[in-house]
């Protein structure tokens, strides 16, 4: 079955490792890595179910195919809800294994630039000053220039000099961006 998955993903260029149980896979599993994991639910050692669950364990992001050839409901949920995003009964067609696998790439690509624009968001986030990061709550809160003005005790006109920095800091054209930037992560 190793041949099959190898030739298939070399058809698609998509680099592969192949691992012989989920015991081998989660001793060599790494949290940077990148792509995806085709699981079959039986397998030496470990189940595909039990590799699930560790890897939801150690909060792995890592897209999961799951591919059996015992399809039951039972197993098919609980890989679901352990996180995996597909499910294939052998035999698959090619097509089938080669549209989870494209699927699986784009998520992983989608968590992964999720991930770099948050380290970025946090890197600004750390540039700013202890009063611009309370201005930049009191504005995700919704609140005007003249309202936080008169709550912090300061003229309107500094706080727009603090909504400037935090724009320019947060790399935001405008306030109602900055706003919503900061409305999902400061209230």
């Amino acid at each position: 079955m190793t041949d099959l998955y190898q030739d298939l993903l070399d058809s698609i260029n998509v680099p592969a490792r192949f691992f012989t149980s989920g015991d081998a896979f989660l001793r060599a599993w790494s949290a940077d890595w990148q792509g995806g994991l085709i699981l079959d639910l039986r397998m030496p050692g470990i189940g595909g179910i039990e590799v699930l669950r560790r890897l939801r364990e150690m909060d792995s992001h890592l897209p999961v195919i799951v591919v059996t050839g015992f399809g039951e409901i039972r197993s098919t949920v609980q890989a679901m809800k352990l996180g995996a995003i597909e499910f294939l009964e052998k035999p698959f067609t090619h097509t089938e294994l080669i549209d989870a696998v494209q699927a699986m790439l784009e998520k992983s690509r989608e968590h992964h630039t999720e991930q770099a624009l948050c380290q970025e968001k946090e890197a600004c986030l750390a540039s700013l000053t202890t009063r611009e990061l309370e201005v930049a709550k009191l504005i995700a809160r919704g609140m005007t220039s003249p309202e936080i003005a008169a709550l912090l005790s300061i003229s309107w006109r500094t706080v727009d000099l603090h909504r400037a920095h935090i724009r320019e800091k947060m790399k935001c054209s405008s306030s109602v961006e900055l706003a919503a930037l900061f409305s999902r992560d400061l209230r």
